[in-house]
């Protein structure tokens, strides 16, 4: 059975939105990329919101950044960080990753660039070690999901309520029964794990 599935990483871990072929959904938290091998082997397509393809030197680009940046348009640009050279996202601290990213790219970071590393290093060697899978992995990046399906730029910020009202009414038109699968979901994770954008993001990603 193919399933299309939708990756935000969060601070649990990796959440998964699953639908299946008859169209139900399902939401699952996994610790580490590697315990969700067997739902990623019945996959036909997966969209996550993290980094593949890390450059090693300055001749190399990675033009999706900007690409998606440019899309968004102000304030919600400032969603995509910039991605560290491979060598830095390896690193064992911020300061040793941004003196090698300096080294490497002539320029630095910010910490919350760093913050997602762990993430991004994660989901690099697991793409490594399955290489079966590279092909059925996909970036993207929820804010512009959203706002294809709008049509127009979003009014507020994903953190806020008006930000929740709006992005859900958004899932609304694909998934009329969206409320009752949050609420569903919403109890089985404790919130310092998974936040309620985590799970709208993992979800706006299967459309």
């Amino acid at each position: 059975m193919a399933l299309h599935i939708g990756i935000d990483g969060c601070r649990g871990g990796w959440l998964f939105s699953i639908i299946e072929e008859d169209g139900s959904i399902s939401i699952v938290l996994f610790s580490q990329l590697i315990d969700a091998v067997d739902i990623i082997k019945k996959a036909e397509r997966i969209f996550i919101d993290m980094p593949i393809g890390l450059v090693d030197n300055k001749n190399e680009k990675r033009l999706i950044d900007n690409q998606i940046r440019t899309k968004l348009g102000y304030p919600f640009s400032s969603s995509v960080f910039t991605v560290p050279c491979r060598q830095a996202v390896y690193a064992e601290n911020y300061k040793e990753a941004l003196e090698i990213n300096k080294a490497i790219l002539g320029k630095g970071f910010s910490i919350q660039s760093w913050n997602i590393c762990p993430k991004i290093k994660e989901l690099d060697i697991f793409l490594e070690q399955n290489i079966e899978f590279k092909d059925i992995f996909v970036e993207t990046h929820p804010e512009l999901r959203f706002k294809q399906v709008n049509g127009e730029s979003l009014q507020f910020k994903k953190k806020t309520v008006e930000g929740f009202n709006e992005r859900i009414n958004l899932l609304k038109i694909k998934y009329p029964c969206i409320v009752d699968v949050y609420l569903k979901y919403r109890k089985q994770f404790l919130k310092k794990e998974v936040s309620d954008d985590d799970m709208l993001d993992s979800l706006i990603l299967t459309f």
